[in-house]
């Protein structure tokens, strides 16, 4: 029996809290842990010993606040720990219990971290096998008034899921990097706990999410799923699906439903039913009129209305149980229709997202989870990084597969924020037995979770797995075998179990199988003409960035490059005598198998490499915005055959070179700040007039625009060519334009454009510019960049910079963060033309002078890097 969902509990709240019909004791306090066996490699400062526990937490957290571990953060403190995953933990708890004649006594558990035996005074009261999974177990004959005693064994990790895969036998599995695999496909646990490419072998164990005795009579709601079945302008209807505990009494009580408006006002008749008729799965259905829609931001505004659920007993009217949440009234569809007519790009079938009946033009980014050990992850570092996400004008997060289905904390500020969520199920890169324990574990684990989230407003798509379907296409020889061979793989759980789930539990919201996947399992699952792709040719592959051209994904899930973090997290988590680009301490912070040395090849697209690590990890960074640019800009341009774009990845759990364009310390790193210009909802770009074959030359060039807007784009369009050694652009094209709202437009720049290492076009029109650069840096004659400055400080904690240029300057950046570490800048990778200006800002709240911010290493730009 799974639990009713609930928010998490900070520590500092009351112990007990009561309704008339429902009495709530938080079991957050008076815990300890201890290791329960005696491995060999437990240190001896901590076996035997007893530490308090912090619930929700994990053994990790644990020993750090007791100071007996280093942290695995810092250097290569990791690779000390690897013996907290392979050994069993207990946790225990005494608190004290008075009986108040409730018939029903249960022991709520939010989240087990996850092989756990539950004792409460010596007996046992229930097993959890499922990170993913919330319990619920009877305490009726093992509780006592008085002193009580819980105990919860977990068993270790590491040789739990190493027994599994010797009983149900080896399966396939990737993700793991440069870690020491580990079988993450043969339990129920965080996957990326095992360590993945990105991040390290931290295999964690623990209370997770919270946990509390609930004691209740009569009846009790375990769950609310509000279904909006239609949302236009003039009507909404909402189907109120309504859960039961189990042992509840259906005679005597009934259920009353109300919903009120973002201001508080009743905008739908209260609504009775008995507890009959819940039972027999009808709703209790709602209807508004003149409903105010939520809309992913930039397409609307985001109104939530509140919904209550109140049980009461018939008799006296007695309120014994609410439940309430924040909705919004929305719709989404996934649109997969076959093409009608041959594109210039082929003919296959559609695949976007409509909300309330519109297209949506998804931007964004793939979220991971944001710490090695969730339960530091609070409400405020949610709504922080959400906030982020939504300044680099993302409207899209995708949940991965590979880690957690979120906190409530999570939806609720994209809720509030118009951030769509495309939502993982928890399966990533393996496959999966299909038989027992694995397929009720799973169809448990899809079950709860949808129960849990179908009430977020933000969240417009499920899908089954991460990159399982593509794996058994063209990974190794050993996953193609379990395709080939008909071997069970998990498909059943794409295709069979989870959307069984979704139609019993939640029909409103679309469903994908995979990503990547085409519609079919017989087709690739990366064909451009369909579904959505996944694109790691590039980053992995023979080339550079310009690669991205070669492609025309219908919509692009994941795809990225990758970058180091910030110095100051460098600073934070490297030895100073490490800082170098190949050390060890650097590598082992770069979890992409040879990804430091594959940095190294991507940047030579572009520059030569240098020895100076100041420069190494300026260059680094700038050829991870850029590339992404490439990228990005050009899928856009392919819209609207192209619809999406969420690119790998938002956020990292750790410090560490990566993909991401928030480093782990939630720093920005300069992808962000071309995110946010690539990402803009009006979009001008120069690229190539059709993909480009890798290596082929770029041929004629066209100006794209591309306007998410809700108005149309009208001005006039201009295009020269300029030379970096002499300023005396010519004119190539000037065309007034007029792109409708949500349109694109193609414009053809002149077929015979033959562009020297030292030309390269600039687009313009109104405020916004494009830059077409043809060949890499270190062919360029850059002239030494002549820049002027004026700073001020016109408030406490900001710093005003005006910066003149009397050159050519490109992608400059100040990196005040070398000075202060709180320091953020407005804006990077600046490029001017000569005689432009431009003014930044900087928010620290140490104090900051000219002479500082305009030397070097805090300032640089690409100009010290071209033709020697």
């Amino acid at each position: 029996m799974t639990m009713t969902p609930s928010k998490r509990h900070a520590p500092s709240e009351l112990k007990e809290s009561r309704t008339h019909g429902l009495r709530r004791i938080n079991l957050g306090n008076n815990w300890s842990v201890t290791p329960s066996t005696n491995h060999l490699q437990v240190p001896a400062d901590i076996s035997g010993r007893t530490f308090t526990a912090a619930v929700p937490g994990c053994v990790h957290t644990d020993l750090l606040a007791a100071n007996a571990i280093r942290d695995p953060y810092i250097d290569r403190n990791d690779e000390l720990l690897q013996w907290i995953g392979e050994t069993s933990w207990q946790y225990t708890c005494d608190f004290t219990w008075q009986p108040d004649g409730a018939d029903h006594i249960e022991l709520c558990c939010e989240g087990l971290d996850t092989v756990a035996e539950l004792r409460l005074n010596g007996k046992l009261i229930g097993n959890a096998d499922n990170m993913h999974l919330g319990y619920r177990f009877d305490l009726s004959n093992s509780i006592r008034p008085g002193a009580n005693q819980l105990v919860i064994n977990f068993a270790a990790p590491l040789p739990y899921a190493e027994t599994m895969q010797k009983r149900m036998g080896a399966l396939p599995y990737a993700g793991t990097g440069s870690n020491t695999p580990h079988p993450h496909n043969m339990m129920r646990k965080m996957a990326c706990n095992f360590g993945w490419d990105w991040g390290p072998v931290l295999l964690t164990a623990g209370i997770w999410r919270p946990i509390y005795i609930e004691s209740w009579s009569g009846a009790r709601i375990d769950s609310v799923r509000p279904l909006i079945t239609r949302a236009d302008t003039d009507f909404a209807a909402i189907d109120v699906m309504i859960d039961l505990g189990a042992g509840t009494k259906l005679e005597g009580y009934q259920v009353n439903v109300t919903l009120t408006d973002p201001e508080g006002k009743h905008v739908a008749a209260e609504a009775f039913a008995n507890l009959s008729k819940v039972v027999d799965g009808q709703p209790v259905q709602l209807e508004v009129t003149k409903p105010r829609r939520w809309w992913p931001i930039g397409y609307g505004e985001q109104p939530l209305y509140t919904l209550t659920v109140s049980l009461y007993a018939e008799s006296n009217e007695t309120e014994l149980q609410a439940w309430t949440r924040k909705i919004g009234l929305k719709t989404s569809r996934l649109v997969t229709d076959p093409d009608l007519a041959e594109h210039s790009l082929g003919k296959g079938s559609t695949f976007h997202i409509e909300v309330n009946g519109q297209r949506v033009y998804c931007k964004g980014a793939n979220w991971i989870p944001d710490d090695c050990f969730p339960t530091r992850v609070t409400p405020q570092r949610y709504r922080s990084q959400i906030e982020t996400a939504v300044e680099a004008n993302m409207n899209m997060l995708r949940v991965w597969g590979g880690g957690i289905y979120e906190d409530h904390a999570f939806y609720e500020v994209c809720d509030e924020l118009g951030v769509m969520v495309w939502q993982d199920f928890t399966m990533a890169c393996a496959c999966y037995h299909e038989d027992d324990p694995f397929a009720s574990w799973i169809d448990a684990e899809a079950r709860y979770n949808i129960t849990r989230l179908s009430s977020h407003a933000s969240l417009v798509l499920w899908n089954g797995c991460n990159e399982n379907v593509l794996g058994v296409y063209e990974w190794s020889e050993d996953w193609r075998d379990m395709r080939a061979n008909g071997k069970p793989w998990g498909l059943k759980y794409y295709l069979e179990i989870i959307p069984s789930a979704l139609s019993d539990l939640d029909p409103s919201k679309p469903y994908w199988p995979a990503s990547p996947y085409s519609g079919s399992p017989d087709t690739h699952p990366n064909a451009e003409e369909h579904g959505n792709c996944h694109i790691w040719d590039v980053w992995n592959g023979e080339g550079n960035a310009r690669n991205y051209l070669s492609h025309y994904p219908r919509f692009a899930s994941e795809f990225g490059f990758h970058g180091p973090p910030t110095f100051p997290t460098i600073e934070r988590s490297i030895p100073e005598d490490q800082r170098y680009f190949d050390s060890p301490a650097m590598i082992h912070h770069n979890r992409h198998a040879g990804g430091q040395s594959l940095a190294n090849e991507r940047m030579a697209d572009y520059f030569i490499p240098p020895d100076n690590f100041d420069d190494w990890l300026y260059l680094a960074q700038v050829v991870q915005a850029r590339s992404l640019a490439m990228g990005v800009e050009w899928f856009r341009a392919l819209s609207p055959w192209n619809s999406g774009v969420l690119y790998w990845q938002f956020n990292d759990c750790w410090p560490v070179a990566s993909w991401s364009a928030v480093d782990g310390d939630q720093r920005r790193k300069p992808l962000w700040y071309a995110t946010r210009r690539f990402l803009a909802d009006r979009l001008l770009a120069i690229r190539p007039a059709h993909p480009t074959p890798n290596g082929a030359s770029f041929g004629p060039l066209a100006a794209y625009l591309h306007n998410d807007h809700p108005k149309s784009w009208q001005g006039t369009l201009v295009v020269m060519l300029h030379t970096v050694t002499v300023d005396s652009p010519e004119l190539l094209k000037t065309i007034e334009v007029d792109v409708p709202p949500r349109g694109s437009l193609k414009i053809d720049l002149p077929p015979d454009l033959l562009l020297s290492p030292d030309m390269f076009l600039v687009g313009q029109i109104a405020d916004t510019r494009a830059y077409w650069w043809p060949h890499p840096d270190h062919l360029v004659s850059y002239q030494p960049a002549e820049l002027s400055f004026q700073i001020s400080n016109p408030h406490v904690g900001i710093y005003q910079i005006g910066i003149n240029s009397q050159t050519l300057v490109r992608d400059l950046c100040i990196f005040a963060d070398r000075l202060a570490s709180d320091a953020q800048v407005s804006d990077q990778l600046l490029t001017l033309l000569p005689g432009e200006s431009t003014c930044i800002y900087i928010h620290s709240h140490e104090e900051l002078s000219e002479s500082s911010l305009t030397r070097y290493p805090i300032l640089q730009c690409a100009n010290n890097f071209g033709l020697k």
